[in-house]
């Protein structure tokens, strides 16, 4: 089986979310099933990021116009017999029988400042992809629900490849900044709750020494100045961030919106303490190591983190031990082996 992947428009570099996902499972893919072929359908600006493998790089004026249909055709003449490709850029119609992939839905749950209409013309879009498209992959139970509740798609279309987390994470690592501190992981989107976080640390911040390290890619909810005693870093080696997982006193995940919890695991993997909400895919995944919160409430935050830091060390060493035997069992290779499943639908 020859697979076209569309990477057109996947920014290079990020660390995080789809680039993280597809470099992962294709990698992997090609490990445990040497006998599909993979031509990566790429642009200029990520085409050297994937040396190695047999590519397909989309170029010339207007780059992106027509994007779908370019992706469609150049998948066509490399003689794929499937087409992998981001449901935000996937082809409405196609020759080819399509695969489409993303790690949430949040981009086309209901925005405020976005008219009923025009809300409607991209959900129809959407749908339509989805209804002619040969299977879904989603990363997580509440990932397929969303595709149910919001574009009407059969829970059976959509086949569930939760990600994986890399052995690195429970490898020992060593740590590169001050300890103590608290730790977040992932990009400064809307939904991750960072301005109820940042008044948590303000309230926190007289009565510990810890400093906050945020790492991920800035998005829309970035602030102009995090203030004091708290340290930005924006991408890093997985052996660092491995480490920073490590060595933190709590891993704090505060989003109210959340399709893989995949910083969950790695947390847990690497034996951190966890506190984090319920929400989305989390609980789906983390079970019961966490130590859970209300992520609209401020006060509930702050009694989860100190529940975190006050558990005493028996219950502690229990709540890592459990969380990094729960993570194990989420490995790239069970991903691989269920995204290609969903190949064979096609």
């Amino acid at each position: 089986m020859m697979v076209g992947v569309n990477l057109a428009g996947l920014k290079p570099g990020r660390g995080g979310g789809a680039e993280h996902y597809i470099r992962n499972v294709l990698a992997t893919m090609r490990d445990v099933q040497p006998d599909t072929r993979f031509v990566l359908i790429t642009d200029p600006d990520n085409h050297d990021s994937f040396d190695g493998w047999d590519r397909e790089c989309l170029a010339g004026a207007g780059l992106f116009s027509g994007l779908e249909s370019r992706v469609e055709r150049a998948a066509r003449q490399r003689n794929a017999d499937v087409l992998f490709t981001p449901l935000e850029s996937a082809p409405a119609k196609s020759s080819i029988p399509i695969v489409v992939f993303a790690l949430d839905l949040y981009a086309w749950e209901e925005d405020a400042e976005e008219s009923a209409r025009k809300r409607a013309v991209r959900i129809k879009t959407v749908k339509r992809v989805c209804e002619n498209a040969a299977a879904i992959v989603a990363p997580s139970g509440f990932v397929q629900r969303k595709y149910l509740e919001l574009l009407g798609i059969p829970l059976n279309k959509v086949v569930v490849a939760p990600l994986g987390v890399s052995e690195v994470f429970a490898k020992p690592q060593t740590c590169f900044i001050q300890k103590p501190y608290f730790l977040v992981v992932g990009a400064t989107r809307a939904y991750r709750n960072l301005k109820r976080l940042r008044e948590v640390f303000d309230i926190l911040k007289d009565d510990f020494p810890h400093g906050l390290v945020v790492v991920g890619q800035p998005a829309e909810a970035e602030p102009a100045d995090w203030g004091p005693r708290v340290m930005r870093i924006e991408s890093c080696p997985a052996t660092h961030l491995a480490g920073l997982y490590q060595h933190c006193d709590v891993f704090i995940q505060p989003s109210l919106y959340e399709g893989s919890g995949v910083t969950v695991l790695e947390a847990m993997r690497s034996g951190a303490p966890v506190v984090t909400s319920r929400t989305g895919g989390i609980a789906e995944v983390a079970g019961d190591t966490p130590i859970y919160f209300n992520p609209e409430s401020t006060h509930s935050i702050i009694a989860g983190i100190r529940w975190a830091l006050d558990e005493q060390p028996e219950q502690r060493q229990a709540r890592v031990r459990y969380g990094k035997q729960a993570a194990s069992e989420y490995t790239w290779e069970r991903c691989a082996w269920k995204t290609l499943s969903a190949f064979k639908r096609t």
